[in-house]
Protein backbone atom coordinates (compact mmCIF):
# COMPACT_ATOMS: atom_id res chain seq x y z
CA UNK A 1 0.00 0.00 0.00
CA UNK A 2 2.88 2.52 0.78
CA UNK A 3 4.54 1.89 -2.48
CA UNK A 4 0.97 2.41 -4.34
CA UNK A 5 0.75 5.82 -2.37
CA UNK A 6 4.41 7.01 -3.32
CA UNK A 7 3.54 5.78 -7.02
CA UNK A 8 0.42 8.19 -7.36
CA UNK A 9 2.31 10.98 -5.50
CA UNK A 10 5.01 10.80 -8.22
CA UNK A 11 2.43 10.35 -11.26
CA UNK A 12 0.76 13.32 -9.88
CA UNK A 13 4.39 15.29 -9.54
CA UNK A 14 4.64 14.38 -12.93
CA UNK A 15 1.69 15.04 -14.35
CA UNK A 16 2.03 18.89 -13.01
CA UNK A 17 5.29 19.29 -14.23
CA UNK A 18 4.14 17.83 -17.82
CA UNK A 19 1.99 20.44 -17.62
CA UNK A 20 4.77 23.10 -16.30
CA UNK A 21 6.60 22.26 -19.80
CA UNK A 22 3.42 22.74 -21.86
CA UNK A 23 2.94 26.04 -20.03
CA UNK A 24 6.85 26.99 -21.30
CA UNK A 25 6.09 26.16 -24.86
CA UNK A 26 4.15 29.66 -25.17
CA UNK A 27 7.61 31.22 -24.87
CA UNK A 28 10.52 28.97 -25.35
CA UNK A 29 12.40 29.57 -27.87
CA UNK A 30 13.25 25.83 -28.59
CA UNK A 31 9.62 24.29 -28.25
CA UNK A 32 10.38 20.62 -29.75
CA UNK A 33 13.38 20.02 -27.33
CA UNK A 34 10.39 20.88 -24.62
CA UNK A 35 7.55 19.20 -26.26
CA UNK A 36 9.83 16.17 -26.11
CA UNK A 37 10.70 16.49 -22.15
CA UNK A 38 6.78 17.04 -21.83
CA UNK A 39 5.89 13.96 -23.38
CA UNK A 40 8.82 12.02 -21.62
CA UNK A 41 7.12 13.43 -18.74
CA UNK A 42 3.97 11.48 -19.80
CA UNK A 43 5.18 8.54 -20.50
CA UNK A 44 7.03 8.34 -17.20
CA UNK A 45 3.57 8.72 -15.32
CA UNK A 46 1.76 6.37 -17.66
CA UNK A 47 4.83 3.79 -17.08
CA UNK A 48 4.78 4.61 -12.99
CA UNK A 49 0.78 3.88 -13.41
CA UNK A 50 1.31 0.50 -14.58
CA UNK A 51 3.92 -0.19 -12.53
CA UNK A 52 1.66 0.09 -9.22
CA UNK A 53 -1.35 -1.92 -11.20
CA UNK A 54 1.01 -4.60 -11.71
CA UNK A 55 2.20 -3.68 -7.93
CA UNK A 56 -1.67 -3.55 -6.82
CA UNK A 57 -2.61 -7.05 -8.41
CA UNK A 58 0.67 -8.80 -7.26
CA UNK A 59 1.04 -10.29 -10.51
CA UNK A 60 3.18 -9.76 -13.82
CA UNK A 61 0.98 -8.92 -17.15
CA UNK A 62 3.31 -9.78 -20.35
CA UNK A 63 0.62 -7.22 -21.90
CA UNK A 64 1.19 -4.48 -19.40
CA UNK A 65 5.14 -5.14 -19.27
CA UNK A 66 5.79 -4.96 -22.55
CA UNK A 67 3.88 -1.78 -22.66
CA UNK A 68 5.78 -0.50 -19.54
CA UNK A 69 9.16 -1.48 -21.37
CA UNK A 70 8.33 0.46 -24.28
CA UNK A 71 7.36 3.46 -22.48
CA UNK A 72 10.32 3.38 -20.58
CA UNK A 73 12.70 3.14 -23.75
CA UNK A 74 10.65 5.98 -25.23
CA UNK A 75 11.42 8.34 -22.33
CA UNK A 76 14.72 7.90 -22.68
CA UNK A 77 15.00 8.45 -26.36
CA UNK A 78 12.80 11.70 -25.76
CA UNK A 79 14.80 13.09 -22.84
CA UNK A 80 18.19 12.31 -24.43
CA UNK A 81 17.09 13.98 -27.54
CA UNK A 82 15.28 16.79 -25.48
CA UNK A 83 18.62 17.73 -23.57
CA UNK A 84 20.58 17.39 -26.90
CA UNK A 85 18.55 19.83 -28.60
CA UNK A 86 18.13 21.79 -25.24
CA UNK A 87 21.84 21.71 -24.75
CA UNK A 88 22.58 22.96 -28.85
CA UNK A 89 20.25 25.75 -27.71
CA UNK A 90 22.88 26.63 -24.57
CA UNK A 91 25.28 26.67 -26.76
CA UNK A 92 23.86 28.79 -29.30
CA UNK A 93 22.67 31.30 -26.46
CA UNK A 94 25.88 31.36 -24.93
CA UNK A 95 27.49 32.44 -28.62
CA UNK A 96 24.78 35.40 -28.98
CA UNK A 97 25.86 36.45 -25.22
CA UNK A 98 29.73 36.44 -26.12
CA UNK A 99 28.45 38.34 -29.85
CA UNK A 100 26.23 40.66 -27.58
CA UNK A 101 29.36 41.20 -25.01
CA UNK A 102 31.83 41.93 -27.99
CA UNK A 103 29.19 44.25 -29.61
CA UNK A 104 28.64 45.90 -26.16
CA UNK A 105 32.78 46.77 -25.93
CA UNK A 106 33.29 47.86 -29.30
CA UNK A 107 29.98 50.34 -28.94
CA UNK A 108 31.94 51.58 -25.80
CA UNK A 109 35.16 51.83 -27.45
CA UNK A 110 33.15 54.34 -30.36
CA UNK A 111 31.13 55.56 -27.88
CA UNK A 112 34.11 56.99 -25.35
CA UNK A 113 36.34 57.80 -28.50
CA UNK A 114 33.91 59.56 -30.50
CA UNK A 115 35.29 63.26 -31.39
CA UNK A 116 31.51 64.51 -30.70
CA UNK A 117 29.74 64.78 -27.84
CA UNK A 118 27.24 62.14 -27.18
CA UNK A 119 24.74 62.42 -24.73
CA UNK A 120 21.89 59.80 -23.60
CA UNK A 121 18.89 61.23 -22.20
CA UNK A 122 15.50 60.43 -21.06
CA UNK A 123 12.11 62.43 -22.18
CA UNK A 124 13.00 65.20 -19.71
CA UNK A 125 16.33 65.91 -20.61
CA UNK A 126 17.57 63.72 -17.69
CA UNK A 127 21.17 62.04 -18.73
CA UNK A 128 21.32 58.93 -18.78
CA UNK A 129 24.80 58.38 -20.00
CA UNK A 130 27.66 60.84 -21.43
CA UNK A 131 30.56 59.49 -23.61
CA UNK A 132 34.08 60.62 -22.59
CA UNK A 133 34.38 63.73 -24.86
CA UNK A 134 31.01 65.18 -23.20
CA UNK A 135 33.07 65.10 -20.10
CA UNK A 136 36.22 66.15 -21.98
CA UNK A 137 34.87 69.00 -23.22
CA UNK A 138 32.51 70.29 -20.55
CA UNK A 139 35.09 69.98 -17.53
CA UNK A 140 32.43 67.73 -15.27
CA UNK A 141 33.16 64.48 -14.18
CA UNK A 142 30.83 61.43 -15.13
CA UNK A 143 29.29 61.69 -12.11
CA UNK A 144 28.96 65.56 -11.57
CA UNK A 145 27.44 65.41 -15.52
CA UNK A 146 25.15 61.79 -14.57
CA UNK A 147 23.07 64.61 -11.76
CA UNK A 148 22.50 66.95 -14.56
CA UNK A 149 19.64 67.67 -16.96
CA UNK A 150 20.45 69.54 -20.53
CA UNK A 151 18.71 72.70 -19.15
CA UNK A 152 21.89 72.57 -16.54
CA UNK A 153 24.59 73.05 -19.74
CA UNK A 154 22.79 75.30 -21.90
CA UNK A 155 23.38 79.29 -22.43
CA UNK A 156 20.50 81.18 -20.84
CA UNK A 157 19.11 81.83 -23.77
CA UNK A 158 18.86 78.85 -24.92
CA UNK A 159 17.21 77.31 -21.56
CA UNK A 160 14.27 77.68 -22.38
CA UNK A 161 14.22 75.87 -26.11
CA UNK A 162 15.59 72.47 -24.64
CA UNK A 163 11.49 71.51 -23.91
CA UNK A 164 10.50 72.72 -27.40
CA UNK A 165 13.34 70.44 -29.04
CA UNK A 166 12.46 67.67 -26.80
CA UNK A 167 8.99 67.59 -27.93
CA UNK A 168 9.83 68.17 -31.87
CA UNK A 169 12.02 65.01 -31.37
CA UNK A 170 9.09 62.89 -29.39
CA UNK A 171 7.08 64.23 -32.31
CA UNK A 172 8.96 63.43 -35.45
CA UNK A 173 11.11 60.61 -33.77
CA UNK A 174 14.76 62.81 -34.86
CA UNK A 175 15.65 66.65 -34.62
CA UNK A 176 18.53 68.48 -35.83
CA UNK A 177 19.31 71.87 -34.49
CA UNK A 178 22.10 74.26 -32.95
CA UNK A 179 22.43 75.53 -29.50
CA UNK A 180 24.80 76.27 -27.04
CA UNK A 181 26.74 74.68 -24.06
CA UNK A 182 28.66 76.41 -21.44
CA UNK A 183 31.49 74.27 -19.70
CA UNK A 184 32.16 73.93 -15.62
CA UNK A 185 34.88 77.15 -16.57
CA UNK A 186 32.60 79.01 -18.11
CA UNK A 187 33.23 78.38 -22.17
CA UNK A 188 30.86 78.94 -24.48
CA UNK A 189 30.49 75.88 -26.80
CA UNK A 190 28.46 76.01 -30.60
CA UNK A 191 26.95 72.95 -31.21
CA UNK A 192 24.42 71.31 -33.63
CA UNK A 193 22.58 68.86 -32.34
CA UNK A 194 21.57 65.29 -33.83
CA UNK A 195 18.97 63.68 -31.60
CA UNK A 196 16.55 60.61 -32.01
CA UNK A 197 14.33 58.17 -30.43
CA UNK A 198 16.04 55.10 -29.84
CA UNK A 199 14.99 51.97 -27.45
CA UNK A 200 17.23 51.35 -24.68
CA UNK A 201 17.42 48.27 -22.44
CA UNK A 202 13.29 48.04 -22.74
CA UNK A 203 12.79 51.81 -22.84
CA UNK A 204 13.03 54.47 -24.96
CA UNK A 205 15.33 57.76 -24.75
CA UNK A 206 16.92 60.27 -26.39
CA UNK A 207 20.23 59.89 -28.48
CA UNK A 208 21.93 63.05 -28.77
CA UNK A 209 25.80 63.63 -31.31
CA UNK A 210 26.47 67.19 -31.01
CA UNK A 211 29.14 68.15 -33.42
CA UNK A 212 31.11 71.25 -32.68
CA UNK A 213 30.43 74.35 -34.45
CA UNK A 214 32.51 76.86 -33.06
CA UNK A 215 34.82 77.48 -35.79
CA UNK A 216 32.27 77.44 -37.80
CA UNK A 217 30.36 80.24 -36.30
CA UNK A 218 33.29 82.28 -35.97
CA UNK A 219 34.15 81.82 -39.63
CA UNK A 220 30.17 82.88 -40.16
CA UNK A 221 30.96 86.04 -37.88
CA UNK A 222 34.16 86.81 -40.45
CA UNK A 223 31.84 86.47 -43.45
CA UNK A 224 29.42 88.44 -41.51
CA UNK A 225 31.83 91.34 -40.62
CA UNK A 226 33.34 91.32 -43.94
CA UNK A 227 29.71 91.67 -46.02
CA UNK A 228 29.60 94.82 -43.39
CA UNK A 229 32.52 96.37 -44.55
CA UNK A 230 32.17 95.83 -47.82
CA UNK A 231 28.49 97.01 -47.70
CA UNK A 232 29.80 100.06 -45.92
CA UNK A 233 33.06 100.98 -47.71
CA UNK A 234 29.91 100.39 -50.93
CA UNK A 235 27.92 103.14 -49.29
CA UNK A 236 31.06 105.28 -49.16
CA UNK A 237 31.51 105.27 -52.72
CA UNK A 238 28.15 105.96 -53.46
CA UNK A 239 27.77 108.91 -51.22
CA UNK A 240 31.93 110.10 -52.45
CA UNK A 241 29.71 109.66 -56.24
CA UNK A 242 27.24 111.72 -55.37
CA UNK A 243 29.41 114.12 -53.50
CA UNK A 244 32.06 114.69 -56.43
CA UNK A 245 30.12 114.06 -59.28
CA UNK A 246 26.39 115.04 -58.90
CA UNK A 247 26.65 118.01 -56.26
CA UNK A 248 28.50 120.29 -57.99
CA UNK A 249 26.32 119.93 -61.25
CA UNK A 250 23.08 120.71 -58.90
CA UNK A 251 25.11 123.36 -57.31
CA UNK A 252 26.09 125.16 -60.43
CA UNK A 253 22.41 124.50 -62.01
CA UNK A 254 21.03 126.36 -58.88
CA UNK A 255 23.65 129.29 -59.31
CA UNK A 256 22.29 130.31 -62.61
CA UNK A 257 18.62 129.64 -61.73
CA UNK A 258 18.97 131.92 -58.80
CA UNK A 259 21.06 134.57 -61.48
CA UNK A 260 17.74 134.18 -63.62
CA UNK A 261 15.62 134.47 -60.79
CA UNK A 262 16.96 137.87 -59.72
CA UNK A 263 18.05 139.07 -63.27
CA UNK A 264 21.41 139.64 -62.14
CA UNK A 265 23.15 139.14 -65.26
CA UNK A 266 25.42 141.47 -66.23
CA UNK A 267 28.25 139.34 -67.83
CA UNK A 268 25.97 136.93 -69.14
CA UNK A 269 22.68 136.91 -70.97
CA UNK A 270 19.76 134.99 -69.85
CA UNK A 271 19.67 132.72 -73.55
CA UNK A 272 23.20 131.79 -72.33
CA UNK A 273 22.44 130.95 -68.94
CA UNK A 274 19.20 128.87 -70.05
CA UNK A 275 22.24 126.82 -72.59
CA UNK A 276 24.21 126.40 -69.53
CA UNK A 277 21.17 125.41 -67.31
CA UNK A 278 20.33 122.37 -70.21
CA UNK A 279 23.94 121.44 -70.68
CA UNK A 280 24.80 120.81 -66.68
CA UNK A 281 21.63 119.16 -66.71
CA UNK A 282 22.31 116.44 -69.39
CA UNK A 283 25.37 116.07 -67.48
CA UNK A 284 24.15 115.32 -64.07
CA UNK A 285 21.43 112.76 -66.07
CA UNK A 286 24.82 111.13 -67.29
CA UNK A 287 26.13 111.26 -64.22
CA UNK A 288 23.46 109.59 -62.10
CA UNK A 289 23.07 107.15 -64.91
CA UNK A 290 26.75 106.75 -64.28
CA UNK A 291 26.11 106.48 -60.63
CA UNK A 292 23.11 104.09 -61.23
CA UNK A 293 24.75 101.47 -63.49
CA UNK A 294 27.79 101.01 -61.25
CA UNK A 295 24.98 100.16 -58.45
CA UNK A 296 23.30 97.99 -60.52
CA UNK A 297 23.30 98.26 -64.12
CA UNK A 298 20.23 98.17 -65.96
CA UNK A 299 21.44 95.69 -69.13
CA UNK A 300 22.57 93.06 -66.41
CA UNK A 301 18.76 93.15 -65.29
CA UNK A 302 17.69 93.23 -68.74
CA UNK A 303 19.65 91.38 -70.68
CA UNK A 304 21.64 89.22 -68.35
CA UNK A 305 25.46 88.86 -66.98
CA UNK A 306 26.71 87.76 -70.31
CA UNK A 307 25.40 90.91 -72.14
CA UNK A 308 26.58 92.28 -68.86
CA UNK A 309 30.08 91.51 -68.89
CA UNK A 310 30.56 91.93 -72.58
CA UNK A 311 29.95 95.74 -72.36
CA UNK A 312 31.97 96.26 -69.54
CA UNK A 313 34.66 94.50 -71.23
CA UNK A 314 34.28 96.39 -74.59
CA UNK A 315 34.08 99.46 -72.51
CA UNK A 316 38.01 98.60 -70.95
CA UNK A 317 38.92 97.31 -74.62
CA UNK A 318 38.27 100.60 -76.10
CA UNK A 319 40.82 102.28 -73.49
CA UNK A 320 43.51 100.45 -75.15
CA UNK A 321 45.18 99.68 -71.72
CA UNK A 322 45.17 95.80 -72.21
CA UNK A 323 43.29 93.45 -74.10
CA UNK A 324 40.10 91.37 -72.53
CA UNK A 325 39.19 88.21 -74.38
CA UNK A 326 35.55 87.06 -73.02
CA UNK A 327 33.93 83.64 -74.09
CA UNK A 328 30.31 83.32 -72.74
CA UNK A 329 29.15 81.11 -75.45
CA UNK A 330 29.05 78.34 -72.98
CA UNK A 331 26.50 80.56 -70.34
CA UNK A 332 22.62 79.64 -70.89
CA UNK A 333 21.06 80.65 -68.00
CA UNK A 334 18.03 83.32 -68.29
CA UNK A 335 16.57 85.19 -65.93
CA UNK A 336 18.02 88.09 -62.90
CA UNK A 337 19.53 86.23 -60.07
CA UNK A 338 21.55 87.69 -57.11
CA UNK A 339 24.31 85.32 -58.17
CA UNK A 340 24.82 87.14 -61.54
CA UNK A 341 24.92 90.50 -59.39
CA UNK A 342 27.62 89.04 -57.28
CA UNK A 343 29.39 87.33 -60.23
CA UNK A 344 29.32 90.61 -62.27
CA UNK A 345 30.68 92.66 -59.14
CA UNK A 346 33.03 89.68 -58.82
CA UNK A 347 34.33 90.20 -62.82
CA UNK A 348 34.92 93.83 -62.70
CA UNK A 349 36.99 94.08 -59.03
CA UNK A 350 39.19 91.65 -60.56
CA UNK A 351 39.53 93.76 -63.68
CA UNK A 352 40.08 96.80 -61.55
CA UNK A 353 43.01 94.74 -59.50
CA UNK A 354 44.03 93.51 -62.66
CA UNK A 355 44.51 97.54 -63.79
CA UNK A 356 45.95 98.64 -60.73
CA UNK A 357 48.69 96.24 -59.90
CA UNK A 358 49.49 93.51 -62.00
CA UNK A 359 50.85 95.65 -65.17
CA UNK A 360 49.16 92.67 -67.42
CA UNK A 361 48.59 93.23 -71.59
CA UNK A 362 46.36 90.48 -71.25
CA UNK A 363 42.60 88.97 -69.47
CA UNK A 364 41.03 85.80 -70.53
CA UNK A 365 37.17 85.61 -68.85
CA UNK A 366 35.82 82.71 -69.75
CA UNK A 367 32.03 82.26 -68.21
CA UNK A 368 30.08 78.84 -68.27
CA UNK A 369 27.22 77.03 -66.95
CA UNK A 370 26.10 73.14 -66.50
CA UNK A 371 22.05 73.28 -65.35
CA UNK A 372 22.29 74.69 -62.12
CA UNK A 373 25.88 74.90 -61.89
CA UNK A 374 28.02 78.14 -62.95
CA UNK A 375 31.93 78.08 -63.37
CA UNK A 376 33.92 81.50 -63.64
CA UNK A 377 37.20 81.15 -64.60
CA UNK A 378 39.25 85.05 -64.90
CA UNK A 379 43.21 84.80 -66.16
CA UNK A 380 45.63 87.63 -66.23
CA UNK A 381 49.73 87.76 -67.30
CA UNK A 382 50.89 89.78 -64.64
CA UNK A 383 53.21 90.83 -62.39
CA UNK A 384 51.87 88.12 -60.15
CA UNK A 385 51.95 87.58 -56.50
CA UNK A 386 51.93 85.65 -53.18
CA UNK A 387 48.51 84.69 -52.97
CA UNK A 388 48.04 82.75 -49.66
CA UNK A 389 50.01 86.03 -48.25
CA UNK A 390 47.78 88.32 -49.51
CA UNK A 391 44.56 86.59 -48.78
CA UNK A 392 45.96 86.78 -45.10
CA UNK A 393 45.90 90.48 -45.15
CA UNK A 394 43.27 92.69 -44.62
CA UNK A 395 43.01 94.43 -47.54
CA UNK A 396 44.11 91.73 -49.87
CA UNK A 397 44.07 93.66 -53.19
CA UNK A 398 39.95 93.07 -52.88
CA UNK A 399 40.28 89.61 -53.19
CA UNK A 400 39.14 89.23 -49.50
CA UNK A 401 35.89 90.81 -50.82
CA UNK A 402 35.37 88.16 -53.77
CA UNK A 403 35.94 85.66 -51.83
CA UNK A 404 33.20 86.61 -48.94
CA UNK A 405 30.77 87.88 -51.33
CA UNK A 406 31.18 84.29 -53.02
CA UNK A 407 30.69 82.36 -49.37
CA UNK A 408 27.28 84.40 -49.14
CA UNK A 409 25.77 82.62 -51.98
CA UNK A 410 27.41 79.16 -50.90
CA UNK A 411 30.01 79.11 -53.60
CA UNK A 412 33.65 78.24 -53.75
CA UNK A 413 36.48 80.59 -54.74
CA UNK A 414 40.06 79.39 -55.98
CA UNK A 415 42.83 81.60 -56.15
CA UNK A 416 46.10 81.21 -57.91
CA UNK A 417 49.18 83.67 -58.26
CA UNK A 418 52.76 82.94 -57.93
CA UNK A 419 55.18 86.24 -58.50
CA UNK A 420 55.98 86.39 -62.34
CA UNK A 421 53.25 83.76 -62.94
CA UNK A 422 50.04 86.16 -63.07
CA UNK A 423 46.89 84.92 -61.44
CA UNK A 424 44.09 82.32 -62.04
CA UNK A 425 40.86 82.60 -60.63
CA UNK A 426 37.98 80.01 -60.34
CA UNK A 427 34.85 80.76 -59.32
CA UNK A 428 32.33 78.04 -59.07
CA UNK A 429 28.67 77.84 -57.16
CA UNK A 430 24.91 76.44 -57.89
CA UNK A 431 22.16 78.75 -58.97
CA UNK A 432 18.44 78.46 -57.48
Amino acid sequence: MPYNFIIIITDIILIIASIAVIRMLSFSRSKKSWIMIGLALLFMATAQMLEGFNLYFGKNNEIVLNIYFILDLLVAILFTVGFFKIGKLLRDLKKLDEGRNESEKRFKVLFNNSSDEIFLADFDGNFIEVNQEAINRLGYSKDELMQKNFMDIKTPKYVPLVRKNINIILKNGQHVYETEHVAKDGTIIFLEMSSRVIDYFGRKAILTIARDITERKEIERKISSAIIETEERERKRFAADLHDGLAPLLSTIKLYTDLLKKGNLNKISPVEAMNSVDELIDKAIVTTREISNNIMPSILQDFGLPAAVKDFCTYINNTKSINIVLDTEQYKLTGPRIEETILFQSIKELVNNTLKHSQAKNIEIFLESHENQVNLYYKDDGLGFNAEEKLQQPSGLGLNNIVNKVKTINGLSLIKSKEGEGMSVLISLYVK
